[in-house]
């Protein structure tokens, strides 16, 4: 099979927004860690440049093809790690190329905008 036998079926890549409160957590209770407090903090969502762009020119297939092309550098090396033989399996190079292909065809299919959750932190270390 393509993918290891004591792996699911299923490849995922697990991710979540964190809340304040989160970044906050490893500082508690005192507001310091190892020296270290938050000096400052900030969340927002990062614009979504690819979907600007669809805004001003319609180009869904570029669109999607921005998209996927971000996916491939960013994400299906992570992927490709649930393959048989890992990221040196032979097909790591065809399953990537064809995930790009389906996403891209998907997102040309159904351009929507990302919604791209980031955080600012800046931390400040006390004491020696």
């Amino acid at each position: 099979g393509l993918l290891r036998a004591e792996e699911s079926r299923r490849m995922s890549i697990p991710s979540m927004g964190r809340d304040e409160k989160d970044f906050r957590a490893p500082f508690a209770p005192s507001g310091r860690f190892e020296g270290l407090s938050i000096e400052h903090l900030e969340l927002f969502n990062a614009e979504d440049r690819f979907w600007s762009q669809y805004r001003r020119d319609g180009d869904a297939e570029a669109f999607g093809a921005n998209w996927a092309g971000f996916l491939r550098a960013s994400i299906f090396p992570t992927l490709t790690g649930a393959l048989d033989g890992g990221i040196a399996d032979p097909r790591a190079t065809q399953f990537v190329d064809r995930l790009e292909a389906g996403v891209a065809e998907h997102l040309r299919g159904a351009p929507e905008q990302m919604t791209i959750p980031l955080a600012k932190l800046v931390l400040v270390k006390k004491g020696g």
